[in-house]
């Protein structure tokens, strides 16, 4: 039993930070997404309001 997780456990600890950048990397472009959701709304009315 402690064999296997000595075995695993340094397995885990190497894929964990590639885990969390990938996840981190994810929600960033989300929230950029909705970012320019707002922003091309906002656009829009502005355009709407200049005509």
């Amino acid at each position: 039993m402690t064999a296997t997780l000595v075995t695993i456990l340094p397995l885990l600890l190497s894929i964990a930070p590639i885990l969390f950048i990938v996840w981190f990397l994810i929600k960033i472009l989300k929230i950029q997404q909705e970012k320019n959701i707002i922003l091309k709304s906002i656009s829009n009315k502005l355009d709407k309001l200049k005509n």
